[in-house]
Order: C-alpha cells, then sequence, then structure tokens
C-alpha cells in the first residue's frame, strides 16, 4: 500500500499495533529487541480488507431489505 518506513523511508513492512508508526525490516530489528511484538503489514491489510469486504456485504443486504422494505400504492 506503499507506507514508509518512518526512520528510512524505505517501504514499511511493520508496525506498532494501533499507531501509525511504520518500519522496515531493518529498522525494526535495530530497534526493537522482539519485531514479533510488531504487527506485520501484509498481515494487517489482509484483515482490513476482510473487514471492508464484510461491511460491503452488510450494506449490500441493507439495500436489498430497503428495496422490497414497503411499498405505497
Amino acid at each position: 500500500m506503499g507506507r514508509k518506513c518512518m526512520i528510512c523511508s524505505e517501504e514499511a513492512k511493520y508496525a506498532i499495533k494501533g499507531t501509525s508508526d511504520f518500519y522496515c525490516e531493518h529498522c525494526a530489528e535495530e530497534n526493537f529487541d522482539d519485531i514479533n511484538a510488531l504487527v506485520k503489514l501484509d498481515e494487517q491489510d489482509k484483515k482490513e480488507k476482510a473487514k471492508i469486504d464484510d461491511d460491503d456485504e452488510l450494506d449490500d443486504e441493507d439495500d436489498f431489505e430497503d428495496d422490497t422494505g414497503s411499498e405505497e400504492e
């Protein structure tokens, strides 16, 4: 998605969960004792995409119900 490391501006691979702090692999390894505590961006992106897809499906169901809900004569 084009996120950049906040230290060196290389492509980011990791983030601190719940923040917009992004790190490339090298900077993450240099600045954190355990990079397993960070979120891998590809995993985070998949979760966000799944949530968006689920929300879109719910919106589609709502649209269907609105079209068939009540008829005015």
